[in-house]
């Protein structure tokens, strides 16, 4: 229960994520780096459709870390109904990290192996 109320509280009050900031800022390196301007164009577009969907699911998980606080002081409140939006911000949370994963697949697939390793050690220009 402990292990679990530390991950909600994470979930809850969580800090960023640098492989997902990482992609979502990723124009200048890829620029720098890759030499196919079609390749360039791909990479990005996967940049800009990941921020959209991360954008969509902050919200839905912004709307959810409020329910449960607005839950949580509440005395008939009981442990299931906690739970039940402690699973759905879990839930939230590993699609984003999915998609995260995803997204830097997709665009590991696209870009040869001198190009991906430019650009990862073009990030801290």
């Amino acid at each position: 229960m402990l292990i679990a109320s530390i991950a909600a509280l994470m979930l809850l009050f969580g800090g960023g994520n640098s492989l997902e900031n990482y992609l979502l800022h990723i124009k200048k390196p890829v620029k720098a780096a890759v030499e196919s301007k079609v390749t360039v164009n791909e990479v990005l577009d996967l940049s800009k459709e990941l921020g959209k969907q991360l954008k969509a699911q902050n919200k839905e998980i912004t709307k959810l870390r409020g329910s449960v606080l607005d839950l949580h002081p509440k005395y008939d409140t009981k442990s299931a109904d906690i739970e039940a939006y402690i699973d759905k911000l879990i839930t939230a949370h590993e699609e984003g990290q999915k998609q995260i994963l995803d997204t830097r697949s997709a665009m590991k697939n696209l870009m040869t192996r001198e190009e991906w390793t430019k650009v990862f050690s073009l990030k801290d220009d």
